[in-house]
């Protein structure tokens, strides 16, 4: 995948508008996706991002005949570089799952979301309370 095509769709998430800092860690994280799950990512993700004290949010976005998730983030002003990738990685993890949590799964989704970070580079850090 050229990295053209990762800033183009980090672009074409328009709730990532505000956050440069934001929109460039989605570009690191993604650009080290292996080329078949970045296509999986473009083809079947929306991401939602919300700045510290927004208490609501809407988005429109065009009708889709396929299944799609959508990756929520609450992004804090002051949420250090290394857990904003973690996130990023992390959450890319539990789409990659293909499924919601169930009682059942205890940790396991949780497991293999934190090992699917940590594989792409962005382990789960000091900076990271729960």
């Amino acid at each position: 995948m050229k990295k053209s095509e990762v800033i183009g769709f980090v672009e074409s998430q328009k709730s990532l508008h505000l956050y440069q800092n934001v929109k460039d860690a989605f570009v690191e994280v993604l650009s080290k996706l292996p080329d078949n799950e970045f296509q999986k990512v473009k083809n079947d993700l929306i991401i939602m991002a919300f700045h510290e004290g927004v208490k609501g949010q809407v988005m429109h976005f065009p009708s889709r005949i396929s299944k799609f998730a959508v990756m929520q983030l609450y992004v804090p002003k002051e949420m250090p570089e290394d857990v904003l990738r973690h996130v990023i990685a992390h959450e890319l993890g539990h789409f990659m799952q293909g499924r919601n949590y169930v009682e059942s799964d205890g940790t396991k989704l949780e497991d293999d979301a934190n090992e699917f970070a940590k594989k792409l580079g962005y382990p789960r850090s000091h900076n990271i309370n729960n």
